[in-house]
């Protein structure tokens, strides 16, 4: 597909979308298999199919194009990440409403707090309410890197932002809040 199409087309996972969302994919590439047979999809899941696509493979490629290295900084997993995120988000959550929170076993959710307690980048202690809480708060140390680590991410988003076409990267960088919205309203649901 020609660069100049980019705004009439969308390509994504092997299938071509119209730039509106009313239209159906123009053209498919061979899956491999058929996964699912299950309920038909509702036209607005269809619409809103490569939006979803092309979301979750930009967080894939932002973490993927991660500058730790060059910044002195050691690399954090992704489910470790998540959880600094969010403990710093939300300071003195427990261990228990973190696995809620992120959907995942809270035996898990322990393993990879250790791990951040012993790298100076969380602190656990105990929550004055109930002593057998531990409530999660990240430390001065990750603050610093966490700054470190948006600015060098921001760096490289700028300067893929300045090669695109003007009007491109002004609707990118307006999306923004929606976007936060989005992230919000997801959060809830799980």
């Amino acid at each position: 597909m020609k660069k100049d199409n980019i705004y009439k087309y969308m390509y994504h996972g092997g299938v071509t979308y119209p730039a509106s969302p009313e239209s159906a994919p123009l053209e498919s590439a061979p899956l491999e298999s058929a996964p699912l047979e299950s309920a038909p999809l509702e036209s607005a899941q269809l619409a809103h199919m490569p939006l979803a696509s092309v979301l979750h493979d930009l967080a894939w490629t932002i973490q993927r194009l991660d500058p730790v290295e060059g910044l002195g900084i050691e690399r954090i997993p992704a489910p470790e990440l998540t959880i600094l995120k969010e403990v710093d988000r939300n300071p003195g959550i427990s261990v228990r409403a973190m696995a809620g929170l992120l959907a995942m076993q809270p035996s898990n959710v322990s393993a990879s707090v250790r791990s951040l307690v012993q790298r100076g980048l969380l602190t656990r202690t105990p929550s004055a309410a109930d002593r057998r809480v531990a409530e999660l708060n990240v430390t001065g140390q990750m603050v610093r890197n966490r700054r470190r680590i948006e600015a060098a991410w921001s760096s490289r988003i700028t300067e893929a932002l300045g090669k695109l076409p003007e009007d491109a990267a002004a609707q990118l960088v307006s999306a923004a809040p929606a976007l936060a919205l989005l992230m919000d309203e997801l959060r809830l649901q799980s």
